[in-house]
């Protein structure tokens, strides 16, 4: 299985096709612009969705995009794991769309919190 680490990713994106296969609620949260949400438990039944050109796959820190990898592969795709995930893509300063806050929580601290922890800071430290 070929891995590329989110830096390499970087290079080539937007114009690479991303599979990002973390649940839909996690993908809500924040996900790369332009990425394409298949969890991986829907992905043996969504393979009609998963374009036909080199794919690169992510989920939050690499572990379940490499097993949609293998997935992908035995099915014939050209595949890449984005060694990391979101988690390091995000430490690395690439940019990441997140989901508004929804109207019952008070502020943005929610998402500030989850983008802290993704930096790898304790919230409230910048």
């Amino acid at each position: 299985m070929r891995t590329i680490s989110a830096d390499d990713l970087a290079a080539r994106w937007p114009g690479a096709t991303l599979v990002d296969v973390r649940g839909r609620e996690e993908y809500a949260t924040a996900h790369i612009p332009g990425s394409i949400n298949i969890p991986l438990d829907e992905l043996p039944t969504r393979l009609k969705d998963v374009p036909n050109t080199t794919v690169h796959v992510l989920c939050g820190s690499g572990k379940r995009s490499a097993q949609a990898a293998v997935l992908l592969s035995a099915r014939g795709y050209d595949v890449v794991n984005v060694a990391g995930g979101i988690t390091e893509w995000y430490r690395n300063g690439h940019p990441v769309t997140y989901a508004p806050a929804p109207a019952d929580t008070p502020g943005p601290g929610r998402w500030r919190s989850l983008a802290d922890r993704l930096r790898g800071r304790r919230p409230g430290t910048h």
